[in-house]
């Protein structure tokens, strides 16, 4: 006689309190949160108020729900928060329109643009590090931003964007980001009180509309055409209808990048830094190649696929300090995931940054190893970027920053550690060092 296996909901996580469930919880350690589930199940629900959120745990669970059935899901509640900011931008629309923007999108990213992009990527790395003398003591976090920002800003404007422009944006943008997992993990009517933090992500919103709708003025009165990213958006065409993007469109993915770029790649950035800082064998180990590769000569794109060891310094930064640490998704319909149902308009979370430090998926996973990409995971084990028909399509862009920008710096520099306190990860919409002090020493 055979039994059949009846799917069922998920179990409630461990600590449920009545009427707010784990939102307190959440708000006060996520990450302790989310990493405590992971031996609960393969799925798992937390609970905002009455809201289950069911997260998923297992690598193959999640590939189902990124790459094979992926039309089964939308983007989720996170997404639903960003829409005030960014619009339908690629990060946010669903369906027929997410396929066009992605068709019309992804040529900027292609090969031959990120090798014009990776001089400016040099060139703002430079600026900053040029900035540093022999003894000083800098934020490192904050450097990086600022280098960050300035790509990001370049690349996509050209270089006729202000200083105090630039400096409006990341001010934006960083208020958009810090309240972005506080919206997203409390009951809507949080929101709608006239709190300090809603005041300021409205404010900023409307200031960051207001730059970017002018930046886009004078673009679309301009005769000539710059070498940047705009220009490729204004020129790109739907090749099944000839249109082009329109005004809003324009304008939410002109956000959309503005958002996605700088603090994904600078808080990157800075982990990896603070990395080298704590670890001088594997810091000697890079200088070394880059000695080597670079003969004293600055990084060019072509020089990238040399950096082997380089490569390995990324790869592992972007597992131990995942900084896209949260993403979420919702069903469509009602969905069976291993033995467990989940109905439509279920909410899904997931956390790159707790699967990466997965014991059972990565041998002492706080250990920061470099050689362990020698051997590379299963791919579905590693998600930085997600996967599948969302996967970041600048993936290969900030891939390349980091290698030029830790190649600029460190053939000049090294950066020690400014103190012994502990470096404490803030779980914003991307997770990011508290403080990163370190102190800037000339290379022997």
């Amino acid at each position: 006689m055979t039994t059949t296996t009846v799917p069922h909901l998920p179990p409630s996580a461990r600590g449920r309190l009545p009427l707010i469930g784990h939102a307190l919880q959440f708000v006060r350690g996520p990450l302790n949160v989310l990493q405590g589930l992971r031996g609960q199940g393969d799925i798992v629900a937390l609970h905002v108020g009455k809201l289950p959120i069911y997260v998923v745990n297992s690598p193959q669970l999640l590939h189902r729900v990124l790459v094979t059935d992926a039309d089964s899901f939308t983007k989720g509640r996170m997404y639903d928060k960003t829409r005030p900011v960014v619009g339908n931008g690629l990060a946010t629309s669903e369906g027929a329109l997410h396929h066009r923007q992605r068709r019309l999108i992804l040529p900027a990213f292609h090969r031959p643009r990120l090798r014009g992009y990776s001089e400016v990527m040099r060139e703002q790395a430079e600026a900053v590090s040029a900035s540093w003398q022999p003894g000083q003591r800098i934020a490192v976090d904050r450097a990086m931003h600022t280098m960050s920002v300035g790509t990001t800003v370049r690349t996509l404007f050209g270089t006729g964007i202000d200083s105090a422009t630039i400096a409006e944006i990341d001010h934006c943008v960083g208020v958009f980001l810090t309240q972005i997992i506080v919206r997203t993990m409390t009951p809507n009517v949080v929101e709608r009180l006239p709190l300090p933090g809603t005041r300021n992500f409205e404010a900023a919103r409307k200031r960051l509309k207001a730059i970017v709708d002018s930046i886009l003025d004078v673009r679309l009165r301009a005769t000539e055409e710059p070498d940047d990213l705009l220009t490729l958006l204004l020129a790109a065409r739907d090749e099944e209808t000839g249109q082009p993007l329109s005004r809003r469109q324009l304008h939410d993915e002109v956000v959309t990048m503005l958002v996605a770029g700088a603090d994904s790649t600078a808080y990157t950035l800075a982990w990896l830094l603070y990395e080298l800082g704590r670890n001088p064998a594997i810091e000697a180990r890079l200088h070394h190649e880059l000695d080597t590769v670079l003969d004293g000569r600055p990084v060019t794109f072509d020089d990238l696929p040399r950096l082997q060891y380089t490569q390995r310094l990324i790869q592992e930064t972007l597992r131990l300090h995942s900084v896209s640490w949260i993403q979420m998704r919702r069903t469509i319909t009602p969905v069976t995931l291993g033995d467990m149902h989940l109905p439509a308009g279920a909410e899904i979370l997931f956390s790159a940054t707790t699967m990466h430090r997965d014991p059972d998926l990565y041998p002492d996973p706080l250990r920061f190893d470099p050689d362990r990409w020698l051997t590379p995971p299963r791919r579905e084990s590693f998600q930085p970027f997600s996967a599948g028909p969302r996967k970041c399509p600048g993936d290969h862009f900030a891939l390349t920053q980091l290698a030029i920008g830790i190649a600029t710096i460190a053939a000049r520099w090294r950066l020690v550690p400014a103190t012994r306190a502990k470096v404490r990860e803030v779980p914003a919409a991307v997770l990011r060092p508290n403080r990163l002090p370190m102190v800037v020493q000339a290379r022997d």
